[in-house]
């Protein structure tokens, strides 16, 4: 007989995972619909269908994946160059117009995933709105971006670690680094859920104490012992003019950019349609409380003009708020960096291995890359996926050993540094792509109750698109006429090859496959599509009847 249970709360009902039998691939979610529409994946119960990936992030994983990607050395070092080149205003302005282009880019991506939650995310929702040429082009540069991008935290892993040490070798360092990074994904994938729950939480954490004490700095701490100001009082406010500006665009977007990972995330998560919104407003929180903040403390501290900012003995010399800090008589914060850093790189290199991994098997099952590579064994591992970016990871990393193969890498390495702007372009392409087909095919999907729909539409979509390509321009003219040296090829290919690499792939597909743009009638509405179960619809009813403070309760899952 089963054992009777409390009664649960109201937070407890909405927070509570959705049952296994609601998981299930090839479930029908609503009375009618045809099988094949329902969810493609399995859940965290029991064993997975064999062949198919598992839901087994909880709520309080994509949370914290939203609220902690990317925190590292894009806001603690990247931030000194990005106010050296931009002044105080520019910086502002930068990271304020990359950031709010990344919360319209969160809820266009998150209106289609929450309908078709598959791992392939806005690659997939290319090549069934637009045009598979579209998606493969895409998917080739994030795959082989994120790849780099694991490289490229694991070659900032010695340098980080050699300020305690100068006497381990750099490889022994890159040897840690991918151990633990490659390590957790031959594991079942609740130890990447819970090693990025832990490594964001950190970085969250430590990056709140930081902020809070430059504000008590920015508020008298330390005395005369800083000029606060001191950049809006005397100094010029665009010494660089609209380059300086510009180069700011291409900083913030390394340093924000990447919250692509939450709707790949959302493939395997337990229920998308509470979790992706929620995710949303997380990253409003991060935005407005991590960087947005931050820019305005480091602005109000450290002049542009600081010497520290050029220091060349360490990248944690160049921090501002390192510098900042250190003017007050606070040494300790160094080594406090330090230790955020090494968390964030190895977190961040987990989470593109994850991305890289993901792509790979979403693009096998879309019939873009070997077949095998689309394989999942039965614990719901991509593990030829796995295998395939791990080498090569391992590869691009070990290759910084050499001086002639540090410089091969810093070509690879450009290939991440402009893939965001190119999928952030894409993705309201598709997003008006999704509306027409939709229109086109009467479907009523964001007329249901309680289905996501991205506010300001079509403004929404229309906007990122015209903030995206200015950007992406913007990087383009510094990129060929940089500000510290004369144009050159390779200073421009450094940071754009991304773009010949794009329209290469994207060309090639579509002249060999001879593909065409996706007509709305006729467009796949169907596979990888999930609807809304009975028990989901109660707890987002239970969700919406509640009075604000205890929906604000309901994102304290830990």
């Amino acid at each position: 007989m089963a054992e009777a249970t409390a009664p649960r709360t109201d937070v407890e009902k909405i927070t509570a995972a959705p049952t296994a039998a609601s998981e299930l691939q090839g479930e029908t979610f609503l009375k009618g619909v045809p099988e094949e529409q329902g969810d493609e994946y399995a859940n965290s119960g029991g064993e997975a269908p064999k062949g198919q990936l598992r839901r087994s992030f909880k709520t309080r994983h994509v949370q914290m994946i939203a609220l902690g990607a990317n925190i590292g050395s894009g806001i603690y070092v990247s931030s000194g160059k990005a106010l050296r080149y931009g002044s105080a205003p520019g910086m502002l302005i930068g990271y304020g117009l990359i950031c709010t282009m990344a919360m319209f880019m969160m809820n266009l991506l998150s209106e289609a995933q929450c309908l078709f939650p598959t791992s392939g995310s806005f690659i997939d929702h290319a090549t069934r709105f637009v045009d598979p040429a579209l998606g493969f082009a895409l998917g080739f540069c994030e795959w082989f971006g994120a790849l780099t991008v694991v490289a490229a935290e694991g070659a900032i892993f010695p340098v980080i670690a050699s300020y305690w040490t100068s006497a381990v070798p750099d490889a022994a360092w890159y040897t840690i680094y991918l151990v633990i990074v490659l390590g957790q994904h031959l594991l079942p994938n609740r130890v990447f859920a819970e090693f990025e729950f832990f490594t964001g939480a950190l970085k969250v954490s430590v990056t709140f104490i930081v902020l809070f004490v430059m504000l008590i700095i920015c508020c008298g701490f330390g005395g005369d012992a800083i000029d606060r100001g001191y950049n809006y009082e005397n100094l010029s406010a665009f010494p660089n003019g609209f380059k300086g500006i510009a180069i700011v665009f291409l900083l913030a977007a390394w340093a924000t950019g990447g919250q692509e990972i939450i709707g790949i995330t959302s493939g395997e998560s337990s229920f998308p349609r509470w979790e992706l919104p929620r995710a949303c407003k997380n990253l409003f929180i991060r935005i407005i409380l991590i960087y947005i903040s931050a820019c305005v403390y480091i602005t109000v501290l450290v002049p542009y003009t600081d010497p520290m900012l050029l220091d060349s003995s360490s990248q944690i010399a160049r921090s501002p708020f390192v510098i900042a800090m250190k003017k007050v008589g606070i040494n300790v914060l160094p080594d406090i960096v330090n230790v955020v850093l090494l968390v964030g790189l190895t977190g961040i290199g987990s989470e593109s291995m994850f991305i890289a991994s993901r792509i790979q098997t979403a693009m096998s099952r879309m019939g873009m890359f070997p077949a095998i590579f689309g394989k999942v064994d039965s614990r719901g591992r991509p593990i030829y996926s796995n295998i395939c970016c791990a080498l090569i990871s391992i590869i691009m990393t070990y290759i910084n050993t050499s001086t002639g193969g540090a410089t091969a890498f810093t070509w690879f390495s450009s290939v991440s540094a402009t893939t965001t702007f190119f999928a952030w372009l894409t993705i309201p392409i598709t997003n008006w792509c999704m509306h027409r087909a939709l229109e086109a095919q009467q479907d009523p999907a964001l007329q249901l109750k309680h289905a996501f729909r991205v506010r300001w539409y079509p403004f929404a979509p229309l906007f990122l698109f015209c903030t995206t390509l200015f950007t992406l321009a913007c990087t383009i003219y510094t990129s060929a006429s940089p500000i510290d040296s004369g144009p050159s090829a390779e200073v421009f290919f450094q940071t754009m090859l991304c773009m010949p690499l794009f329209f290469t792939a994207f060309a090639t597909y579509k002249i060999w496959f001879r593909t065409k743009i996706q007509d709305p009638a006729t467009a796949d509405l169907r596979s990888g599509r999930r609807y809304l179960t009975e028990e989901e619809l109660d707890r987002l009813d239970a969700y919406y009847a509640m009075p604000l403070w205890r929906r604000f309760l309901t994102y304290v899952t830990f």
